[in-house]
C-alpha cells in the first residue's frame, strides 16, 4: 500500500476506534461521568497522520495497556489520558483529544519498533515532578538513559531547546523561575542533572524533533546538548557506550 494511502488509512482507523473505543471508555468511567457528545470532532484535524499510525501500533502490539480510556506502559510513573476536559459550566462538557499523549505513547512504539528497546525499559512520565512525558531505562530499572519531552507544535519545541540551551550553560539558580515556559524548561534541565541521562529526545508531530547527547562539563552542573542523528536512538548505542 503507498505511503499516503497508508497513512489515511491511519487517521481513518483511529477516529473510529477513538468513538467507539476510547472516548466511551474515558466518558463512562466512574471518576468521569461525561456524556460522549461532549466531544469536539474537530479537535482531530490537528493530528498528524504519523502520529495516528504509531499510536495505533503501540495500541495493537500491546506495548500499553488501556483502562478507562487511559494508557500506561511497563515503567510509567503515571497513567496517560488522550483527552482533555473544558469549561464545566457547558452541558454537555465539552471534550477534545490531547495530542500530546498521543504522540508519546506512538514514541513507545517507536522506540520499540523502530530502535529496538525491549518494551520492559520504558515508562510514560519521569518520576521526579514528571518533568519528562517518556523515560527509556537501563537494565536495572533504576538508570535513566533516555528523556524525552513532547509538545504538539514544531515552534514549541523550538522554544523549549532555546531555553533549555540557555539554562543548561548556567549553574543552577537559587530560585526556579516562578512559572510557565520558563519554569518547564528550568526543570528539565534541572531533571537532566538529577538523572544524567546518556541523551535527551525533543519530539514534536510528525516525527519532527531533535535528539542531543548529553555532555556534563567535568563535575559541575553545566552540561552541553550536542545535536546526535536521530538513528542514536537505537538501544545499541546506550548498551554500548559504556557510561
Amino acid at each position: 500500500m503507498p505511503r499516503t494511502n497508508r497513512m489515511s488509512d491511519a487517521l481513518e482507523k483511529f477516529q473510529m476506534r477513538l468513538h467507539s473505543e476510547w472516548l466511551p471508555a474515558f466518558c463512562f468511567a466512574p471518576r468521569n461521568n461525561y456524556s460522549v457528545e461532549g466531544f469536539r470532532t474537530s479537535s482531530l484535524r490537528a493530528l498528524d497522520a504519523f502520529d495516528a499510525e504509531w499510536f495505533l501500533q503501540a495500541i495493537d502490539r500491546r506495548l500499553v495497556t488501556h483502562e478507562d480510556g487511559t494508557f500506561r506502559a511497563p515503567l510509567s510513573s503515571a497513567v496517560e489520558s488522550i483527552f482533555w476536559q473544558l469549561e464545566k459550566s457547558i452541558v454537555p462538557r465539552p471534550v477534545t483529544l490531547w495530542r500530546e499523549p498521543v504522540i508519546t505513547i506512538g514514541a513507545v512504539a517507536r522506540l520499540h519498533v523502530q530502535f529496538g528497546w525491549p518494551i520492559a525499559f520504558l515508562g510514560m512520565q519521569s518520576k521526579r515532578k514528571w518533568a519528562f512525558d517518556l523515560v527509556g531505562y537501563g537494565v536495572d530499572t533504576s538508570r535513566e538513559l533516555l528523556l524525552c519531552e513532547v509538545k504538539k507544535s514544531d515552534r514549541e519545541i523550538e522554544k523549549l531547546k532555546a531555553l533549555m540551551l540557555r539554562y543548561c550553560a548556567e549553574e543552577p539558580l537559587e530560585v526556579e523561575p516562578p512559572k510557565g515556559e520558563l519554569q518547564n524548561a528550568y526543570r528539565k534541565v534541572q531533571d537532566i542533572r538529577i538523572s544524567w541521562p546518556l541523551r535527551v529526545w525533543l519530539l514534536g508531530p510528525g516525527g519532527r524533533g531533535e535528539l542531543y547527547g548529553i555532555e556534563r562539563e567535568s563535575s559541575t552542573c553545566r552540561f552541553k546538548m550536542i545535536p546526535e542523528p536521530i538513528e542514536n536512538l537505537a538501544y545499541r548505542n546506550f548498551v554500548d557506550s559504556g557510561r
